[in-house]
């Protein structure tokens, strides 16, 4: 185990959780906060620069989804330690988090010593899991078919759509012009390989989606 201060940043766009997080690790011994970004990209730029031992990555990010996010930073820092810290305890979820390479998978309301124990075991190359998501992931239960991941604003818009509105309706809700509606619509019609928003509606049904 490493016995100088394991340098760890954070990947979260949810504010208050990111202060949480901020206010715990900055106060734990054996434990170096170097970074709090709100995004993806924040965070690759800063790795390109900065020596890291590992990441505490939300999953539903802006941008570039937590799985793309982890699976790049493996790909390019080999040394580099994920732990997913999320909300999201669905089993494919879990499941394609594990597979981007994630060295752990935790939920949003551990406990202090539960997460500090956590970044020490995996920096020890322990894989670190709540029992309760082993359970999930190894339960036989009924598996839904697979889907392309979505960034956050894809399953935003994604979810307007399931309802119906137009896409000036959907833009006048989130707040951004209608060409950038349709951009995320274009996208989401090419992830699930459909041609139209009925066989999209339809896709994302069939996998859990809506």
């Amino acid at each position: 185990m490493k016995t100088t201060s394991i340098s760890v940043i954070i990947v979260e766009d949810h504010v208050i959780v990111a202060e949480g997080l901020n206010s715990i690790l900055s106060r734990t011994e054996g434990i170096q906060l170097t970074g709090v970004f709100p995004g993806a990209e924040e965070a690759l730029l800063f790795l390109e620069k900065q020596d890291t031992d590992l990441v505490l990555l939300d999953i539903s990010l802006p941008a570039m989804s937590g799985h793309d996010f982890c699976r790049l930073v493996k790909s390019k820092y080999a040394d580099i330690k994920v732990i997913a810290l999320t909300n999201h305890t669905e089993k494919s979820v879990i499941l394609e988090m594990l597979d981007s390479g994630a060295d752990g998978y935790l939920l949003k309301n551990i406990s202090r010593q539960e997460l500090v124990e956590a970044i020490f075991q995996v920096i020890d190359n322990r894989f670190t899991m709540h029992p309760a998501l082993q359970q999930i992931i190894f339960s036989p239960g009924h598996s839904r078919k697979s889907y392309p991941r979505l960034t956050t604003r894809e399953r935003e818009i994604l979810q307007l759509v399931g309802t119906g509105i137009t896409t000036h309706a959907i833009a006048d809700q989130l707040s951004i012009s209608t060409q950038t509606v349709d951009t995320h619509r274009r996208n989401l019609m090419q992830k699930f390989n459909v041609g139209n928003a009925a066989a999209l509606i339809k896709k994302a049904v069939e996998a859990g989606l809506l």
